[in-house]
């Protein structure tokens, strides 16, 4: 039985945030895996009836409910069939949209560029135009080193760009014939690892998956659980864009890519990643396989893309922001990023663990797993923090955090370099 009007009931996942649109506040609905294609906007005074369509009350209750805030049965059926026809309730017409859209994104050979007229540009000409504005204030470095790890933000480019900047250039350094494309998997799945066998495009061209490091990859550590969930990268953004400036800078070069879930359960248990099957059998295939091309004479190297605190009350936090309190998160961040300098994964771990993650680090697992494996390949790095910064806004009270970090191959007479 249908019962989208009778007791409406919101599906999974789904984003709900306030907006400022010419000063005036909005409310918006919004899908972050690209089953609905166009955001839904609504008057503020919608959200907390949004809210409660979890399918446990029937049109009626609400009705009565939020009648002395002006609601009648009309408005609330318009408002069930708005969400409706942004495919925003867990009904048959939902659910059959996912199924063809997995289906597509499952068949298809190539993962394309999702954000491309949103988060930049389409044509390849404004993509170079945008990528070279961020570049051409860095300068790459005159000596060559042999780079491990390259790490990169995910913010934005309108906040992030000069981060992405000072990063990207020491990738024209590296001669790697095939890079680990990692990083954080913003949407919840109960797997921590996800694998992806396709080609990624950008308006720069197509970075094209090395399907036999990938299989091998997935056969090792499990083949289901290793795709079950790679529909999550259709419009995950933290891979995505890395490639503007790594299509720049490496084009064409071959890639592995893996999203990586949360370590909230480890963390809350204070048990290192390593005591979880999950982590421990993907970790030990990622190394043997990297090993293994070691042995074949080939160069691997990581691609992380990676942000760090997400702070303020738009993240739920009590208490305002200030410059002061920005502060004291630079230097919670230090602390972190010496633990990296170090290639130090258990102090890494600790560091995140002793606050129960308060600064919601989401890079934080992705980069456990790059100090862990680049120890068990055998590589002790060289690290260099090329740049650190804060994204604050302190109207929405609303701050991200990110750097620009380089590992190199440790040499003979090695020293950590670290931040002004």
């Amino acid at each position: 039985m249908d019962t989208t009007f009778t007791h409406p009931k919101l599906r999974w996942p789904i984003d709900m945030s306030m907006h400022t649109l010419d000063g005036q506040q909005i409310f918006v609905v919004q899908c972050p895996i690209g089953i609905s294609s166009a955001p839904l906007c609504l008057l503020p005074g919608f959200a907390p009836i949004v809210v409660q369509l979890d399918g446990s009350r029937t049109s009626e209750e609400l009705v009565s409910q939020f009648a002395p805030q002006g609601l009648t049965p009309e408005i609330f059926t318009q408002l069930v069939q708005h969400l409706d026809d942004h495919l925003f309730l867990a009904n048959a017409r939902f659910f059959s949209a996912e199924k063809m859209a997995r289906e597509a994104f499952e068949s298809s050979p190539v993962r394309p560029a999702a954000l491309a007229g949103g988060g930049y540009p389409v044509d390849k000409d404004s993509v170079e135009t945008l990528v070279r504005g961020y570049l051409e204030p860095f300068d790459v470095p005159p000596e060559r080193r042999t780079l491990s790890c390259l790490v990169a933000p995910h913010i934005d480019y309108r906040r992030g760009g000069a981060c992405y900047g000072a990063a990207y250039p020491r990738l024209a350094e590296s001669d790697a014939d095939l890079y680990v494309l990692i990083g954080t998997a913003h949407q919840y799945s109960s797997l921590l690892y996800h694998l992806c066998a396709k080609d990624f495009e950008s308006p720069l061209g197509k970075h094209p998956c090395d399907l036999e490091f990938v299989t091998k990859l997935a056969q090792r550590y499990g083949v289901e659980r290793s795709f079950k969930d790679q529909y999550l990268h259709r419009r995950e953004h933290s891979l995505e864009l890395q490639l503007p400036f790594f299509g720049a800078v490496r084009p064409g070069a071959k890639i592995v890519p893996i999203l990586v879930g949360g370590f909230h359960e480890m963390v809350e248990a204070g048990r290192y990643p390593e005591e979880w099957e999950q982590y421990e059998s993907f970790a030990g295939a990622l190394a043997e396989l990297w090993r293994e091309r070691t042995a074949r004479g080939e160069k691997v190297a990581f691609l992380a893309g990676v942000d760090m605190a997400h702070i303020g009350r738009s993240f739920g936090d009590q208490g305002s922001l200030s410059p002061e309190k920005m502060r004291e998160i630079a230097a919670r961040d230090a602390q972190y990023l010496s633990a990296i300098e170090r290639g130090d994964k258990r102090e890494l771990f600790d560091h995140i663990a002793e606050d129960n993650d308060a600064r919601r680090i989401c890079g934080f697992p992705t980069m456990y797993t790059v100090l862990d494996v680049l120890a068990r390949v055998g590589l002790k790095s060289d690290c260099e923090i090329l740049r650190y910064d804060q994204a604050v806004d302190y109207e929405t009270d609303c701050a991200v955090t990110y750097a620009g970090v380089a590992l190199y191959e440790q040499s003979a007479n090695h020293s950590i370099i670290r931040p002004l």
